[in-house]
């Protein structure tokens, strides 16, 4: 019998193709499975606890996670689970293996050697393209290097500019700040000073939000850019479900678009106004003469305006938000431990105004480690999520006493997190719950503190957000003899956005007599 007869040629060369594909299959799979065990034993690598879920999916997990953000206790959630699951464990997040890890020498390992097997453009990040796109937080490699070449500089000269920029904005807050004993919320006024000084800083003009009478257009984005932020983190919590659980929700889109047109004006603005071919420019004009505006230096080398939005926005975010709300924690802590505030004024009346510089700001010990303090407690990112590209091994986190070396494979997820590592009590001490400035005297942590992450993917305007944090907190404590708590409630709740803060603001009053 004729073989080809029976069988057609076409199906048989199917089923050869299918048969090598197989086989190629099984021997890549077998060399990587090899491979992974040549490095379990080459590091002494043991098993990683995992969490015991209910749903295969580990939307359990998901769903413990959304409540306990609408109860402001998602720090206390991830605290309970690393003090009973150990300080590095794997959960199932749909479908991807994710390790959390609050061991600091991971941090270490993740911070400097591993840094470029670790990618945040495929990780967590993914959830936020459609509102942040390719900016210095989010990207990896070649356009991370590029933005970072043109952002540190510019944070760098902007430090040794002049300090009366800052102080004109801390003048208009002081005037809004009762003299009578009334009750104020700092945080919102904060709020609205931080982003009046992050609209000049970034796009050459406040926003004058701080004003009696605000303009509507920056009520209007703020509004915007909170809703934005908002949903960002709303999908990254729904993981893999955002797309059918956020399907028809319009309203997300809407906040960023408008995000969008606001900062597309003022990148067509920049971008005309930098152009050498432009001859109608009035180069005298040019903002950058005068100050450093962030969106005229990007623009100079940066031409393409969608590029050049989403450059800006990975800075005006962080800019508008971590400095106000560092400043707000601060006194919030501050009005709960009143035996603080004489040290602090006392150490600000010694102070010259007139010749206060940055450099100065730093050598203040009593508001530095206030500021390390509340940062400590609540920093500007809770958890720092990566890609994993290939393969690794983290140095911590293995066997009954976690201690081991452990293998994290590719296409996992590798979630560190800040906000418990500033809450271990190995490293802090029993008291890890209770706001102590004075333990920072004579101590000099390294990758056990990182409010602002390290190494090469460090925050480029880390000394940017102390350095204006603590001239405020200096002009606050050379005004007013003191200040008092008037929130009922005692407790910090915290809201999370992209950063976190008092859910119930922080309702203070300042006095002057007495």
């Amino acid at each position: 019998m004729d073989f080809d007869s029976v069988i057609p040629y076409s199906f048989q060369i199917y089923v050869c193709v299918g048969i090598t594909a197989a086989v190629v299959i099984f021997f890549r799979y077998h060399r990587k499975r090899l491979a992974r065990k040549a490095l379990i034993q080459q590091h002494g690598c043991k098993e990683v606890p995992r969490y015991p879920h209910q749903e295969r999916l580990g939307s359990d997990l998901v769903r413990l996670r959304q409540e306990a953000l609408k109860e402001g206790k998602f720090t206390g959630l991830y605290e309970k689970q690393f003090a009973t699951y150990g300080k590095t464990w794997q959960e199932n997040y749909h479908w991807t293996k994710v390790v959390n890890s609050m061991h600091w020498e991971n941090f270490q390992e993740a911070g400097t050697v591993l840094v470029p097997y670790l990618s945040r453009a495929m990780g967590a990040n993914r959830y936020a393209t459609p509102f942040l796109g390719k900016g210095i937080t989010t990207t990896d490699g070649k356009d991370w290097k590029r933005a970072r070449s043109l952002v540190t500089p510019i944070f760098a000269r902007a430090e040794l500019a002049d300090i009366e920029g800052l102080s004109g904005f801390v003048d208009q807050l002081m005037d809004r700040i009762p003299r009578d004993g009334r009750t104020v919320d700092m945080q919102p006024l904060l709020h609205r000073m931080f982003f009046d000084i992050a609209t000049e800083f970034v796009f050459g003009k406040s926003m004058d939000s701080l004003a009696t009478e605000a303009h509507p257009e920056a009520e209007r984005f703020n509004k915007a850019l909170d809703k934005a932020q908002a949903g960002v983190l709303q999908r990254r919590l729904a993981g893999s479900f955002s797309r059918i659980r956020y399907a028809f929700d319009t309203s997300w889109k809407h906040a960023y678009d408008e995000v969008h047109a606001y900062v597309d004006e003022r990148v067509r603005a920049a971008l005309n106004a930098t152009s050498f071919q432009d001859s109608t420019a009035d180069p005298e004009s040019d903002p950058t003469r005068k100050r450093y505006v962030l969106l005229y230096e990007m623009a100079k080398q940066i031409r393409d305006p969608i590029e050049l939005r989403y450059q800006v926005l990975a800075v005006f975010i962080p800019g508008r938000d971590t400095t106000g709300i560092l400043v707000s924690n601060a006194l919030f802590h501050l009005a709960r431990n009143q035996h603080l505030w004489p040290k602090l004024r006392e150490t600000a009346l010694a102070l010259d105004l007139a010749t206060l510089t940055f450099e100065r700001l730093k050598s203040l010990k009593p508001f530095q480690h206030v500021l390390q303090e509340t940062l400590r407690l609540q920093g500007p990112s809770g958890r720092s999520v990566r890609r994993v590209e290939r393969d690794i091994v983290l140095p911590r986190g293995g066997g009954e006493d976690g201690q081991a070396p452990i293998l994290v494979e590719k296409g996992s997820l590798l979630d560190l997190n800040i906000s418990c590592l500033h809450l271990d009590r190995d490293i802090w001490g029993a008291d890890v719950h209770e706001f102590k400035p004075e333990r920072w005297g004579g101590k000099r942590p390294l990758w056990e503190f990182v409010p602002f992450f390290g190494g090469p993917r460090i925050c480029p305007a880390n000394q940017q957000v102390l350095t204006q944090a603590c001239y405020t907190l200096v002009r606050l404590a050379r005004e007013f003899r003191r200040m008092e708590n008037r929130d009922p409630v005692w407790k910090y709740v915290e809201e999370k956005k992209m950063t976190t803060q008092s859910r119930n603001g922080v309702k203070v009053a300042f006095v002057n007599k007495g």
